[in-house]
């Protein structure tokens, strides 16, 4: 899970990004493309901080690179 939404077992849905703009599709379960990530504790605080929705697969990806790497998201 990336942000404070509550994974579910409900059909999945179409969500906008909101850092980039792009649709992705959101699995809302324990199977989503999001659980396969390993998400550092400060993209987490980042996402939660900012954003009510999920942020697709190349942000998150960005924001745990940019981590792993030493910078601050």
């Amino acid at each position: 899970m990336t942000t404070t939404i509550e994974h579910n077992s409900g059909a999945p849905r179409t969500v906008t990004c909101p850092m980039c703009g792009h649709s992705f599709t959101c699995g809302l379960s324990s199977t989503c493309w999001c659980v396969t990530r390993k998400v550092p504790a400060e993209v987490k605080e980042y996402l939660v901080e900012r954003y009510t929705t999920c942020v697709c697969i190349d942000c998150l990806d960005k924001l745990i690179e940019k981590v792993g790497a030493g910078e601050s998201c």
